[in-house]
């Protein structure tokens, strides 16, 4: 899919995807009717939490903070986004509100011009890869140590003098 058709939940999704960096883990509990994730980047925190930045201001200023060097136009047309993430080349993007505009340069800052297809299930993304669970289960695991007598997951508790 072109990244200047992305809207609603497929835009949400592709935002989430590239918030987090390639070696990061990213947990999505529900993709359909909404996107809700888990994931952690610096200080970006979220525990099974909703995620709508395409009809939600408080969750696009997660990329509105990243922006650089923001410029939009707009008009009886829509708006007209050109922006830098980091120190990538500036990327533009148009749509009918300025935070879609924002947020469809930010996944093809990140992306390219065309993003695949997003899986409707509940999955996990790590360095690309995504691997599906079954909802309410317990999402994949990629420590590189993982096997199957390891207790990934166990806290223990503290031991008591």
């Amino acid at each position: 899919m072109n990244t200047s058709d992305l809207d609603g939940c497929a835009l949400d999704y592709w935002c989430a995807r590239a918030l987090v960096d390639g070696d990061e883990q990213i947990v999505f509990i529900q993709v359909e009717p909404s996107v809700v994730v888990t994931l952690t980047h610096g200080a970006l925190r979220k525990l099974a939490q909703p995620f709508s930045p395409a009809t939600e201001w408080v969750d696009a200023l997660e990329v509105l903070e990243r922006a650089q060097a923001l410029q939009w136009q707009r008009d009886e047309g829509g708006t007209h986004c050109r922006v830098r993430f980091g120190g990538a080349d500036p990327c533009e993007a148009d749509a009918a509100h300025p935070r879609v505009a924002l947020l469809r340069a930010f996944v093809r800052a990140r992306f390219g011009n065309a993003v695949g297809d997003r899986p409707a299930e509940p999955h996990a993304v790590r360095q690309g890869k995504v691997r599906p669970y079954d909802a309410g289960g317990v999402p994949p695991t990629y420590g590189d140590n993982a096997g199957a007598g390891d207790e990934i997951g166990n806290i223990r508790s503290v031991p008591r003098p």
